[in-house]
């Protein structure tokens, strides 16, 4: 795993506060650094949790997706892969019709904001979405 998919990764689960964020954490480090990162006896208890029983099921199931480098859990999957613009690769479009006041006044926004209209758009979607899952 390239360290900056490990550092998205982390980041976006550091965002969670669930048990399932806690064991993600753990198991994305033991996923990153390897053998270095706690004891074998650890991992093994770490990958065992919640399969017989529903207790701590939320933290193995994170340690698990962690150690298997998969997203953290309701995530996309493409946090952390970057193009050579460092930013998601476009894989889709979205298109929307607006009036040209409301066009200039976002773009006004965007450049008062420093940046240019469509990365400022994806900014504020993202906050948007991030607001709407706390």
């Amino acid at each position: 795993m390239e360290f900056k998919k490990f550092k998205a990764y982390m980041l976006t689960a550091e965002k969670m506060s669930c048990d399932y964020s806690r064991g993600y954490k753990h198991g994305l480090r033991r996923c990153y650094h390897g053998e270095s990162f706690g004891t074998e006896q650890e991992h093994d208890q770490y990958m065992q949790m919640g399969i017989t029983d529903e207790y701590r099921k939320e933290i193995g199931d994170g340690y698990r997706d962690g150690f298997a480098g998969k997203a953290p859990k309701n995530r996309h999957g493409n946090i952390g892969n970057t193009n050579a613009q460092k930013e998601l690769p476009a894989d889709t479009q979205l298109q929307c019709r607006i009036n040209s006041q409301f066009k200039a006044q976002i773009i006004r926004q965007a450049n008062k904001d420093g940046m240019k209209l469509t990365p400022w758009i994806l900014q504020t979607l993202a906050k948007a979405c991030d607001e709407d899952t706390k």
